[in-house]
């Protein structure tokens, strides 16, 4: 089975002279909802935002759907992010907007610019917006401006807007992280069951890594730029852990992952 996503030896280095990856190499194949862990600035973010260019890599390939996609012409790049859905961290609303406008603007890259200046969506979009705006529970909520949302609710119309792109692959940058514990976890079930039900390939970040444990059919761990464990979440041994995660500000996380690990044996 050919894989969805090669990143190979990719390597970013920040104008200041900071090294963000420093030679990434992984594949992703169909279906698989992997979670990225590792401490703050370990290069988790700027990963994912690497592999839909939001950040140009240094060096390295990056080939989605057998296309290289660091060498495509920008209109080319913009059909490439039609497949790539994008769930961010602070969410990345239009606050003046409603919540189905907004899921709509998932459907911009599919439009041309004067379709998309003026609204001008189709029927079969704005019924699948609906659709979407169900699976995550929002149904009752269309009309609301996304101002007016929890953050929980902000996030799950960040997950409905993705989908409307209807991707093959979901990109998710720390999509929890601003969250209570409780709706981290409504968040995260909305999320894997719908990549699971649709067969959409998933990578998320987390910094919660007892949520990585819980849904992750598969774990990478960074530190440094580097990846120092990709494998199974019943392989992340003690010893891992401490591999990944420094001592100081990251041992709460350490020790709260192996309290999780714990509970769980």
């Amino acid at each position: 089975m050919k894989p969805i996503l090669s990143v190979k030896d990719v390597k970013k280095i920040y104008g200041n002279g900071t090294y963000a990856l420093r030679g990434v190499s992984f594949d992703i194949y169909e279906g698989e909802f992997v979670a990225i862990i590792g401490s703050s600035g370990s290069g988790k973010s700027t990963l994912l935002r690497c592999i839909n260019q939001l950040i140009k890599p240094t060096q390295g390939s990056i080939v989605f759907k057998g296309t290289a996609v660091e060498k495509v012409n920008k209109c080319e790049l913009r059909k490439i992010r039609r497949e790539i859905g994008m769930i961010f961290q602070h969410y990345n609303l239009i606050d003046r907007l409603t919540v189905i406008q907004n899921v709509l603007h998932g459907r911009l890259g599919y439009m041309s610019d004067f379709h998309g200046i003026f609204d001008l969506y189709s029927k079969e979009d704005r019924w699948n917006a609906y659709r979407i705006l169900e699976r995550v529970g929002l149904e009752k909520e269309i009309h609301k401006r996304a101002d007016q949302l929890s953050g929980g609710q902000k996030q799950r119309v960040g997950i409905a807007r993705a989908l409307a792109q209807n991707p093959s692959l979901m990109l998710a940058d720390e999509p929890i992280a601003s969250l209570d514990p409780v709706t981290s976890g409504a968040v995260m079930d909305y999320l894997y069951r719908i990549c699971r039900e649709d067969k959409i390939s998933a990578i998320v970040s987390l910094h919660q890594v007892d949520f990585a444990l819980k849904y992750a059919t598969r774990i990478i761990g960074i530190k440094h730029g580097l990846i120092v464990f990709d494998g199974k979440p019943k392989e992340l041994t003690d010893s891992i852990i401490d591999q990944i995660y420094v001592q100081g500000k990251d041992e709460f996380a350490k020790n709260e992952l192996k309290l999780q690990r714990a509970i769980a044996i």
